[in-house]
């Protein structure tokens, strides 16, 4: 029974401390600032990196998507063009990602996630890809990154990620004459390309004028208790039993 009554305020108390909350959220509306969007939610940077360039257009469900564009010629410099989010975790844990990304016929299906835990002098790289998951193009995908994995990430005011273009880790036939090894270059996403062994159809080609479009860019978390906070829950806990005794009526 005292066991019961112990789990049971537990769920009551909790969920107060559990529930994710957002700390910064990017939604492209309401800027002319195509460089460095400020966010929708919260406090945190977005930059352009590699060479990119942007613009605004149509976002998921939404008058404005980040439009980015100038990714780098076929066959050089993969995972270093894209786009750079800075934002503090500061007071909080269990941080996720979630965004919306498409690609235009001619731009790269494969994406690469990289982190920071110090403001971007030092990356860790390729913490996440999205699996070649940007094809069929001009189609918006939402994906999740979880970094619940790297306790560096949580309580940090210099955590930061990139979102950056890659050659596709396998061989593929970008149209119907055109074949590359693993690692070798850009798979464009129109569905014309296919992975080997298998087919291409078309002539169409990668293009480093092809698309990448963002929205939605929402980074989210849990508040840690504060020790005050986490004693209070451990000493309910522990008192109820004893209180409950006290206060049953004797017969």
């Amino acid at each position: 029974m005292k066991a019961a009554v112990s789990i049971a305020l537990a769920s009551l108390i909790l969920p107060l401390t559990l529930r994710a909350d957002i700390i910064a959220r990017w939604t492209f509306e309401g800027t002319t600032n195509s460089n460095s969007p400020p966010p929708a939610i919260g406090i945190g940077t977005a930059t352009l990196i590699g060479g990119t360039t942007a613009t605004f257009a149509s976002g998921n469900s939404s008058s404005s998507g980040w439009n980015t564009s100038t990714y780098p010629p076929q066959g050089t410099n993969s995972g270093t063009a894209g786009v750079q989010f800075l934002v503090s975790t500061l007071g909080y844990e269990n941080i996720t990602l979630q965004f919306d990304h498409r690609a235009s016929g001619t731009a790269s299906r494969w994406a690469q996630l990289d982190y920071t835990l110090d403001g971007g002098s030092t990356w860790t790289l390729n913490f996440w890809t999205n699996n070649g998951g940007l094809s069929p193009h001009d189609t918006f995908y939402t994906f999740t990154v979880d970094f619940s994995s790297v306790p560096g990430v949580n309580d940090n005011p210099n955590f930061g990620f990139r979102i950056v273009s890659i050659f596709s880790p396998r061989p593929f036939a970008q149209n119907a004459s055109l074949t590359y090894s693993a690692n070798q270059a850009y798979m464009r996403a129109n569905a014309e390309a296919v992975y080997l062994p298998g087919t291409g159809s078309g002539t169409g080609n990668y293009g480093s004028g092809g698309t990448w479009r963002f929205d939605n860019v929402t980074i989210s978390g849990t508040l840690i208790p504060e020790p005050s906070a986490a004693a209070l829950i451990v000493l309910s806990l522990v008192a109820w039993p004893a209180a409950r005794r006290t206060l049953r009526p004797r017969g």
